[in-house]
């Protein structure tokens, strides 16, 4: 009678939850431009109940795929109509004004030589006065899609399409009651089909790259099968690189490991060599089509938001209370990440766990965080199920405080601890239930 009481209760939790996923989706569709308090709280109810949804599915043990997919392919469908966020003009302009010859690395928006190019939407495109700081394959996928059609529902379209194909690989290898942590997360939601975030595109290779080392090798198919595999997922993570710069150490990774074989001897430096160049080829390759008479200026080094802008960071904040000198020198916070992945590189035992602690750290510890940057950890996450990217995905929208605030920009430190607090507390949650117990003595 208990199982039938128990079992009578969870009939209703997957309509439930998606319900308020879907009546949360539907509400946001006129929403995103945060000009108003009003219009904030407004998005946040709406996200509150998706949130509620997405907390029910946590609960969840079976979901058929037709749950699965009915409400990741909808709430997407329903956010489509949102305003996206301002990075998408970038993406239009930086498309369109390729494909009039022109690189978006040797003419920032605001150039003379483009005035005659200029939109409707050009005055929503940030930062004008700065180049392109996206990288050069990146820039390649702009100029494709906006030769096919340089309006934002054909660009929010190809961010979704990959964000989907992620989906499917986190079902497909994990289960569709794990896989929900992504496909049915309102962060994800937002980041792709609401905000227009093209993030998606270097997480999708990633993801790839993860599910086939997970892969365990079939002897039968002899070292050659095992050498392409490992090259398959060097140019994959290569491709990640070239997509989003953020990716790099990952290859470090996985030259490091093709180094440190047993036996040791010169084919592991052939096996590293080959490992590095597969992962290089793309980044090698993707900024020719850029380079004019030999320079090839890919990151806008002159930009004071590259050099000491400040969003909703966590670390950089804290050492600034007391040293602030370090408000105007971002680059510092190289070496401590650098020291990090250098730790990764001798501790982490598999590509997962890389990964994960990577994008961890380098959350903690940038000076420039934005809210579609947790994203990137959430595909990683759903195999542990972390605490902290569950919590993460709900209290991180309290950055959406912050476009009400410009120029100032500041989170207050309420605001910043109820949104990092139970990130932390999540993830060292997760990791204190990972560690063995011992027995105890009688």
């Amino acid at each position: 009678m208990l199982y039938a009481y128990h079992h009578q209760r969870w009939r209703y939790r997957p309509w439930l939850a998606a319900l308020l996923l879907l009546v949360g989706a539907f509400s946001l569709r006129s929403l995103g431009e945060f000009s108003s308090i009003q219009t904030l709280h407004s998005f946040w109810w709406g996200v509150g109940v998706m949130g509620a949804g997405f907390v029910l599915s946590w609960s969840l043990q079976i979901v058929p795929a037709s749950w699965f997919w009915g409400v990741a392919i909808a709430t997407r469908l329903f956010l489509l109509a949102m305003t996206p966020g301002d990075d998408i003009w970038r993406y239009l302009w930086e498309g369109l004004i390729q494909n009039q010859g022109f690189s978006p690395y040797h003419f920032a928006p605001n150039s003379p030589v483009l005035e005659p190019y200029r939109t409707e939407w050009w005055s929503q495109i940030n930062h004008p006065d700065v180049s392109a700081i996206y990288p050069p394959l990146t820039q390649l996928g702009f100029r494709l899609l906006a030769a096919i059609a340089p309006t934002v529902v054909t660009f929010k379209l190809a961010f979704v399409g990959a964000d989907l194909l992620v989906c499917g690989l986190l079902s497909q290898g994990l289960g569709n009651p794990r896989a929900t942590l992504y496909a049915w997360n309102p962060a994800v939601i937002y980041t792709f089909a609401g905000g227009g975030h093209y993030d998606s595109w270097f997480i999708l290779p990633l993801v790839l790259a993860w599910r086939l080392a997970e892969k365990p090798p079939v002897m039968a198919q002899g070292q050659g099968s095992s050498s392409l595999t490992e090259a398959c997922i060097a140019l994959l993570v290569g491709l990640s690189i070239a997509i989003k710069w953020v990716s790099l150490p990952i290859l470090g990774w996985l030259v490091w490991r093709s180094l440190h074989r047993p036996n040791f001897d010169w084919a592991n430096l052939l096996w590293g060599g080959r490992t590095l160049l597969c992962g290089l080829m793309p980044i090698l390759l993707s900024p020719l089509p850029f380079c004019q008479r030999g320079t090839c200026p890919l990151i806008p080094t002159e930009s004071t938001f590259v050099a000491y802008g400040r969003s909703a960071e966590l670390i950089p904040h804290l050492v600034a209370q007391w040293w602030p000198a370090s408000l105007q020198a971002n680059w510092i916070y190289g070496f401590p990440l650098g020291l990090f992945v250098l730790w990764l590189l001798l501790r982490a035992i598999n590509f997962l766990q890389f990964v994960q602690w990577y994008f961890f750290a380098l959350l903690l510890i940038s000076p420039i965080v934005h809210f579609w940057y947790f994203v990137w950890l959430i595909p990683f996450a759903v195999p542990c199920q972390n605490w902290g990217a569950r919590l993460i995905s709900l209290s991180a929208f309290v950055y959406f405080v912050l476009p009400l605030r410009v120029p100032d920009w500041r989170l207050t430190p309420q605001e910043r601890w109820f949104l990092w607090l139970p990130f932390g507390l999540g993830w060292l949650w997760t990791i204190w239930q990972t560690i063995p117990r011992f027995p105890q003595k009688h």
